[in-house]
């Protein structure tokens, strides 16, 4: 009888990961939160600089990196300023704990990343508390 019920549930499982979409931009992690971690590096802004610019996220939205004095700064679709903070080399975290970015330059210096962002920022339809959505962007 277990082992008939736990067919059922991976089957139910593989069913559902075939019906997704393979090119959905958006993928919601539920319980995720954007916190920033007790252990943050300082990156000049000056290393910081080879990030700047304006990057077109994968729902038709946009997002701008740039800095004001030693500050650096993320905002979605030109609207609130979130100052981020470096944990490492490419991921950065939103001081107000309203975004996490996950970026990279290639060899052939294109810039590609994701964005993580709470998911009623994305869908205005109950977006439960902590949830985030990740948004790639190049």
């Amino acid at each position: 009888m277990n082992k008939l019920a736990l067919l059922s549930f991976f089957g139910a499982i593989a069913l559902t990961a075939q019906a997704a979409p393979k090119d959905d931009p958006m993928v919601t992690i539920s319980g995720a939160k954007s916190e920033t971690p007790e252990q943050t590096m300082v990156m000049p802004a000056s290393e910081f600089s080879q990030f700047v610019g304006s990057y077109e996220l994968a729902n038709g939205g946009s997002i701008a990196l740039f800095t004001r004095g030693q500050k650096k700064y993320a905002a979605l679709h030109g609207e609130v300023w979130h100052e981020l903070a470096a944990t490492s080399a490419n991921p950065f975290v939103a001081k107000d704990r309203q975004l996490k970015i996950d970026i990279w330059r290639d060899d052939n210096g294109l810039v590609s990343g994701a964005v993580y962002i709470p998911k009623s920022d994305v869908q205005t339809a109950s977006g439960k508390s902590g949830e985030m959505v990740k948004v790639g962007f190049r």
